[in-house]
């Protein structure tokens, strides 16, 4: 137990601590600084391989360790700070270490000669510290600030390249848009300390057992909290309708592109899910009480983001965009399968795929994103129309995009394979109408998945060169660059068939590997991936161009998804609209309020030193009218708040 304390804490505070000496060490040697991070990384996967033991022989019960943080302001107990050890938590925290280490050492290569790379490495060891940090909280207050902290190291790490405008701006555009989430959960975390009294996980599932053996558990209220909770997963792992600044986040190097989408950011939604779920199965009556609308709203969240992903992907010419599309879709997928795990008053299935099915995207994307790397790096462009004919000249890249192809598409016995068909066997099981629809859009979406990853390897490996091509002189990626792909496709080839260790490890009883292929949804499966591979193949490597002149016209369905669903679009045209009645508030703000602010400002000026006060009311008067009126408005909002709160209550 001792050893298992010690790399609880010391698997996130390192990296923490390091990430500070960063900036020393590369100002007296960059070489230095290189091997520094790598060692980091390495004793972060250490400390976090460290813990599987003990959880896997124990009962599957959390432990947690404790210190004291803050003082209690009503004199009661303090706050404290934690960590919380559990199969879930330890499963995430093993992803995230071994990630950091696979993309450190690929930034060697992929990095090799850009200007930053002490703020660079300085940003990776803080984001991930954070995100271990995250998922070992032992409270929701410990863990919303590095959820926040991830959200900034990640705003930071995709404007890294901060002198292009559309570095700039994607950052931005990912940091406002994930913000609305964090609103929502921190909202949900206020809630349950006002019900429980607490932030611990712990205290808050002892309250919710309590009560619900004494009869007076508030599901209504819980049921608002866990939309709110949802709220929180949906921005943070870009998830229908929040799913636009994932694309934009490709503005990032693709090194920090891989650890986003396959460990970080954008799982730390499905962790969140994950969590609550567990949290709200302590009591079977509030699942049941779950069950009617907050079950069926992830699953159906999960499968129209899995087909809009999936058609995107399908359009989009950038190598990138397509894998972050194809993230999207996968993280759909997830979603679908935590939102059928409930059944009757306990936990099933879904639960399960769901997050084996994080592991395998884990894998399978980041190895795309690997490999995309390395053409970027070779070939110095983005566009896949600038590629084609790469196998000669990049073989291991190429055998190694078959692997990924294989595995994305979910054929058998790659990884995938087993995670989706748990994932589709869960969501066929809802016996409803919707349960139908949502089973349809997510095979229909399998089948785009497969489609897309053909189109993708034919534009990039297979046919002739394209003129960009013509004159350059290609070389296979750097070993620094290669090493980390090959281990992510050995584990594409062997993670399926570790899911029985993998249910072992997280105490969690499944059919077993055979049933993947004795379910009915085995033959559909394949009935849909066989017509829809033929069609792609001949429509991008045998010259059929049925697809291509469908997406050059100006149609309906072409424009659509030009526009990705012209979900920006409709918030383009909501922020213009907010500032025009921002403008509007100003004006009548300035006009009823304007001559008391400076009357007062006067005053004040008097009071003080009248000479520069009154320079300075001159010059700002109209900053102070703003202030000001944000002031009555943020009071009169607060007003409002409260009396809303109190009515929830009542």
């Amino acid at each position: 137990m001792m050893l298992q304390e010690f790399s609880a804490w010391f698997v996130w505070i390192i990296p923490l601590i390091a990430s500070f000496f960063i900036p020393l060490i590369g100002k007296y040697s960059e070489k230095a600084r290189n091997y520094f991070v790598i060692a980091i990384a390495a004793i972060v996967s250490m400390l976090a391989l460290s813990l599987v033991p003990s959880v896997w022989s124990g009962d599957g019960q959390a432990v947690t360790y404790t210190i004291s943080w803050l003082p209690s302001l009503s004199g009661g107990s303090p706050l404290t700070a934690g960590v919380y050890i559990d199969p879930l938590s330890v499963l995430f925290t093993c992803l995230v270490a071994f990630f950091a280490l696979i993309i450190t050492i690929y930034s060697q290569g992929y990095m090799k000669g850009e200007t930053g790379l002490t703020r660079y490495y300085y940003l990776l060891l803080l984001f991930i510290g954070s995100m271990i940090g995250l998922v070992l909280a032992d409270n929701m207050l410990q863990m919303f600030i590095f959820w926040e902290m991830v959200g900034l190291c990640s705003y930071t790490l995709i404007s890294f390249w901060y002198k292009k405008p559309e570095s700039i701006q994607s950052g931005v555009k990912v940091f406002l848009m994930t913000r609305i989430g964090d609103i929502m959960l921190l909202a949900a975390i206020g809630l349950l300390f006002w019900m429980f009294g607490t932030f611990s996980f712990r205290g808050t599932i002892a309250g919710i057992e309590t009560a619900a053996v004494a009869g007076d558990l508030n599901t209504g209220l819980l049921v608002i909290t866990a939309f709110l909770v949802l709220g929180g997963a949906v921005a943070k792992s870009a998830q229908f309708p929040l799913f636009t600044w994932l694309y934009s986040a490709m503005e990032a190097p693709t090194s920090i592109s891989a650890l986003l989408h396959a460990a970080t950011m954008v799982k730390a939604g499905i962790y969140l899910l994950s969590r609550f779920i567990l949290i709200f199965a302590t009591a079977p009556a509030l699942i049941l009480a779950l069950q009617p609308y907050w079950f069926p709203a992830i699953t159906w969240i999960g499968a129209i983001t899995a087909f809009i992903g999936a058609t995107l992907a399908l359009t989009t010419t950038d190598i990138k965009g397509v894998l972050a599309y194809s993230t999207i879709s996968q993280i759909g997928f997830m979603m679908a399968g935590l939102g059928a795990a409930a059944h009757g008053g306990f936990i099933g299935e879904g639960w399960f795929g769901g997050i084996f099915h994080m592991v395998s995207h884990a894998f399978f994307e980041g190895l795309g994103f690997l490999l995309a790397g390395g053409i970027i790096h070779a070939i110095g462009t983005r566009d896949m129309r600038l590629m084609g004919g790469l196998r000669k000249a990049m073989p291991i890249s190429f055998a190694l995009m078959i692997i990924m192809i294989i595995t994305t598409s979910g054929l058998p016995p790659f990884a995938s394979f087993f995670s989706k068909g748990i994932i589709l066997t869960s969501v066929s099981e809802i016996a409803t109408t919707a349960g139908l629809i949502q089973t349809v859009l997510l095979f229909v979406t399998a089948a785009l998945t497969f489609a897309y990853c053909i189109r993708m390897f034919t534009l990039v490996f297979m046919g002739r060169k394209s003129e960009h091509l013509q004159s350059l002189q290609i070389h296979e990626a750097p070993k620094i660059m290669l090493a980390p792909a090959l281990i992510l496709a050995f584990f594409c080839i062997i993670w399926g068939l570790s899911e029985p260790l993998v249910a072992s490890f997280l105490h969690f009883e499944t059919a077993g590997l055979l049933a993947a292929f004795t379910g009915i949804e085995f033959p559909i499966f394949i009935a849909l991936l066989i017509p829809i591979g033929i069609f792609a193949y001949f429509s991008y490597y045998k010259g059929f161009n049925a697809i291509r002149n469908v997406a050059q016209t100006n149609n309906p369905l072409s424009t659509l998804l030009r526009h990705a669903y012209f979900v920006d679009d409709l918030y383009a045209a909501i922020a213009k609209g907010l500032a025009k009645i921002s403008e509007a508030l100003t004006r009548i703000e300035n006009t009823l309020f304007g001559r008391y602010v400076d009357e007062l400002g006067v005053k004040i000026g008097d009071a003080a030193k009248p000479d520069k006060a009154l320079i300075l009311k001159q010059e700002h008067s109209s900053n102070y009218r703003n202030y000001l009126a944000a002031a009555v408005l943020g009071f009169i909002l607060i007003v409002i708040l409260i009396i809303l709160t109190l009515g929830v209550v009542v």
